[in-house]
């Protein structure tokens, strides 16, 4: 039994559906054929990610379940907009948390530099809360933005298809974005689940924004922060198994399961119990939240400012911690803590 997770991060979502799998062996072991009891898991990842705690999570897993069957674990460091395995070889793939990140490697076209700046977004969420239309440029932004992510979508389930044997199947769920003229908004993004992450993103654009007010960077470096991310709706992600003539439908992948769901955060603050809390209280929950995105956020501060005026990197640190510190008054101020957020889930099998 061969099985893959794409984007494997630090490998909590690979431990959680390895585990169901090893159970689900050990529970029909007699049943089971004595080729499927040994299990190959890849774990890929970009080539520079430290796969050590996602191994480390499964060996955890393995050791707290007891379980008798062979694991072998191996990692591969490649893009998985490109084929990263076998033709053929796997039985189960899957990828959590990460088709939303698109390929930064691509060529840029016409300055486009893959993805969201933030100040396209604070335009956004000014738009939207004046009721003003777009302007041209931003409009022609988003649009070369989703085709190119579309494409990219393909490109990503045409290789995954190629890797699968006959009746395998892809599990792929990440961060969702529900229209709000759907129905499925007011089903899915009430109290506190958050509607494609859009809030913090909006929260780190002012934060930025910020930092030009106070005269710590400029206008040209806030222009550089770029988030590399595309939120899809169910919609566009069932696309490419809608139309025949698809790339994805002629490798053979079929879809079999699409829906919205909502995950909370693990120390997820219902608004009952957040009315409670003090702002000291909640202000120690926020600096939490933030310590724990940081990795995440640094890298995006930092590049932004490598493509500015030359600065040391202790100016980089102190202008992060300046950052880092609006990011927790702000998400203080607005009490977004530990909030839960929507995805989408698709099941595809190869024919």
């Amino acid at each position: 039994f061969c099985y893959c997770d794409f984007g494997v991060a630090d490998g909590y979502s690979t431990s959680i559906i390895l585990q169901g799998i090893v159970e689900s062996v050990e529970k029909a072991r007699a049943q089971v054929p004595e080729s499927l009891r040994e299990m190959h898991v890849v774990l890929e990842d970009q080539k520079q990610h430290d796969f050590r705690p996602a191994i480390d999570n499964i060996e955890r897993m393995l050791e707290e379940t007891k379980a008798n069957t062979d694991v072998f674990i191996t990692c591969a460091g490649r893009s998985y907009f490109q084929q990263c395995l076998p033709s053929g070889c796997l039985n189960l793939s899957s990828s959590f948390l990460a088709t939303h990140y698109f390929n930064v490697s691509t060529n840029p076209t016409n300055g486009f530099p893959h993805g969201y700046t933030l100040p396209l977004i604070r335009r956004l969420r000014e738009a939207k809360a004046n009721r003003e239309l777009l302007r041209p440029g931003d409009t022609a932004w988003l649009d070369t933005l989703k085709e190119q992510t579309a494409r990219e979508w393909e490109t990503f389930l045409v290789h995954r298809s190629a890797e699968l044997q006959v009746a395998g199947q892809l599990i792929v769920s990440t961060v969702a974005n529900i229209p709000h003229d759907s129905e499925d908004y007011g089903r899915f993004v009430t109290g506190r689940a958050e509607n494609n992450m859009y809030e913090t993103w909006e929260h780190l654009a002012t934060a930025a924004h910020d930092l030009v007010i106070a005269g710590d960077i400029n206008q040209a470096e806030e222009d550089n922060f770029v988030l590399s991310s595309y939120i899809r709706t169910l919609d566009e992600a069932k696309a490419p198994f809608m139309e025949h003539t698809s790339p994805v439908r002629q490798a053979g992948l079929r879809l079999i399961q699409s829906e919205y769901f909502v995950v909370q955060h693990p120390e997820y603050v219902d608004s009952a119990s957040l009315a409670k809390l003090s702002e000291a209280e909640i202000q120690s929950k926020v600096q939490q939240y933030c310590h724990e995105t940081e990795p995440v956020i640094a890298p995006l501060i930092r590049v932004g400012l490598s493509k500015g005026p030359h600065r040391s990197e202790a100016e980089k640190d102190a202008l992060l911690k300046k950052f880092m510190d609006r990011l927790v008054s702000l998400m203080t101020e607005k009490k977004w803590i530990n909030p839960g957020w929507v995805l989408f889930l698709i099941v595809a099998e190869k024919v």
